[in-house]
């Protein structure tokens, strides 16, 4: 088995800073009595702390001789490498699971999604090693 971290841009970990930051900047720069509307408004709005936490923290890949696991947040997919119809690197602005513009597309059978590795070429090289129809 080997194993695959996740890639963070640098500008996706300053995003979620951001995120965080900026209501507490505004409410200190201001004289705000804080009642139960505004405490709920803001437990509500760090409530998404609890998604974008673990998208960074669990994100990863386990590489199997046949399958790999993809961990991402509170997700896991198994992927058969006989199911992989393509595997390249993309540069695509579509979001989905990856938290950076480096990105590997992943066509299957079934579906299709990106993924972003600290080692995008080395995981790219060791799933087409491993596959029959490549």
């Amino acid at each position: 088995m080997k194993h695959y971290r996740g890639k963070n841009a640098v500008w996706f970990i300053l995003l979620f800073m951001l995120f965080n930051a900026l209501p507490l900047t505004i409410f200190m720069k201001q004289e705000v009595t804080f009642d139960i509307l505004l405490i709920g408004t803001l437990l509500v709005y760090y409530l998404f702390d609890f998604i974008f936490i673990p998208i960074i923290v669990r994100n990863y890949i386990e590489l199997y001789d046949d399958y790999f696991l993809f961990y991402y947040g509170f997700c896991k997919r198994k992927v058969w490498i006989d199911d992989i119809k393509r595997i390249e690197k993309s540069r695509d602005m579509t979001a989905s699971s990856a938290n950076s513009l480096d990105r590997i597309y992943i066509e299957t059978k079934q579906d299709e999604f990106m993924v972003s590795l600290k080692k995008n070429d080395e995981f790219i090289a060791e799933v087409r090693k491993r596959m029959r129809n490549c």
